[in-house]
């Protein structure tokens, strides 16, 4: 009797012991881009919601597309690894838990319906993307922090998505990664509502002045995207 009691109490001990702990690693925030189109992870400007122009640009009549305000929209994701160092250089034993994030799955969803926005068949949805940053183990009880861009809305997918237009839609993000110890890291899906419009965020280039008085604090990559205008050369001015 008192064997098998103190069985029970070992396994109970191993098995509480090989709990679950939480999750290894996370998304915390959608950045905002500064005036040098950098993502300070560190940065408390974040964005709750994103706008994204879905104006492919056309020259002066109308009739053809041009190569302007048809940039992919981009999320600049903070991610945090809380996973510890276990090195052994006694052993020789390099670090195995450096995070490298290898892809991201994007789902494209009806905000109103809860439901896969449904495309072209020459867009899938949901569809994965690479992605490419390697966290170093996290320090004390702080996490190690990077950030991640991820194309959450290709250029290509703006056709498929008119029927949206003054919208908003949700873009779940799941990231995975791998630790060089070939640990899989799957993170949880990070939901970010985006509002699309069309020509809400395109410009035409005004003449006699720099690209800077245009912009202002804005960050200049004519993405037509959040906070950032599109300047369409083949537009007239006005």
């Amino acid at each position: 009797m008192r064997c098998a009691l103190l069985t029970s109490i070992c396994l109970a001990s191993l098995l509480a012991a090989c709990a679950p702990e939480g999750s290894s690693a996370y998304v915390s925030k959608n950045l905002l881009l500064d005036s040098d189109c950098k993502a300070d992870v560190d940065s408390d400007d974040f964005l709750a919601a994103g706008l994204y122009d879905l104006a492919a640009g056309y020259d002066w009549n109308g009739k053809r597309e041009s190569k302007y305000c048809s940039r992919s929209y981009y999320m600049h994701l903070a991610i945090n690894s809380n996973l510890k160092a276990n090195a052994n250089s006694a052993t020789g034993r390099a670090e195995p838990n450096v995070l490298q994030i290898t892809e991201a799955e994007i789902r494209l969803i009806d905000i109103q319906q809860q439901t896969t926005i449904e495309l072209d068949e020459s867009l899938p949805n949901p569809f994965r993307v690479k992605a490419n940053i390697t966290l170093p183990p996290s320090t004390g009880s702080d996490p190690s922090m990077g950030v991640v861009p991820i194309e959450t809305i290709p250029a290509a997918y703006k056709s498929g998505l008119g029927d949206y237009v003054n919208e908003q839609i949700m873009a779940e993000v799941q990231i995975f990664g791998t630790t060089l110890g070939d640990v899989d890291i799957d993170f949880k899906p990070f939901s970010f509502p985006i509002t699309l419009c069309r020509g809400c965020l395109v410009k035409c280039r005004p003449s006699g002045l720099s690209d800077s008085e245009i912009y202002g604090d804005a960050c200049p990559d004519n993405a037509g995207a959040d906070d950032r205008i599109c300047l369409d050369a083949n537009c007239p001015n006005p």
